[in-house]
């Protein structure tokens, strides 16, 4: 057993982050073991209350956060595909979006008036087994991308396509931070 765990916060990435293997594993199994996480960021929530049209919350006043998910580069449709519907905005509404190596990991911080010091990191303790029984062998000097992706909730009282996190959206910012550990077997 190995563990391998990957860290990176906002100040050097956009979302997506590159890890360079520095010795070879040989497997068969890859467990997602833990991931801890800070994202906050005021593009990644929502105020709805009652005025906002089509909400549907009759006179509650509240905040709605982003879900997020991260997408794995070495993983292939045997091993993890998440179904989604479209929202519509681009395509017909409820057409199939299926993306290969994508696992849904939680919802973004509330910001609001909340100091940065006092927010909590989110932590899953999954194990969540994403290769099975595929036996390989990462060769040194193997690169290994993760992306960090989420839904807008900016446009009132919509939860919209997944999208990856980047420097349009301004979503992955300096104050956040993700610690991933991988498990092979």
């Amino acid at each position: 057993m190995v563990l391998l765990s990957f860290s990176y916060t906002g100040e050097n990435s956009t979302g997506s982050q590159t890890f360079t293997i520095a010795q070879e594993y040989k497997f068969k199994n890859i467990y997602l073991e833990d991931i801890k996480y800070g994202i906050f960021n005021e593009q990644l929530e929502n105020s709805i209350d009652k005025s906002t049209s089509g909400a549907g919350l009759g006179n509650v006043t509240t905040t709605i956060t982003s879900p997020l998910a991260i997408k794995f580069d070495f993983l292939d449709t045997k091993d993890c595909v998440l179904y989604s519907l479209a929202d519509g905005s681009g395509e017909t509404l409820n057409d199939v979006q299926n993306i290969t190596g994508l696992i849904p990991l939680g919802e973004a911080g509330k910001v609001g008036s909340t100091p940065i010091s006092t927010r909590a990191t989110m932590s899953h303790s999954y194990p969540y087994k994403i290769v099975s029984n595929r036996p390989q062998t990462w060769a040194v000097g193997k690169t290994i991308t993760f992306d960090l992706y989420f839904r807008d909730v900016l446009t009132d009282g919509l939860i919209k396509d997944w999208a990856l996190m980047s420097g349009t959206t301004d979503a992955f910012s300096d104050i956040n931070h993700i610690d991933i550990t991988l498990r092979l077997e």
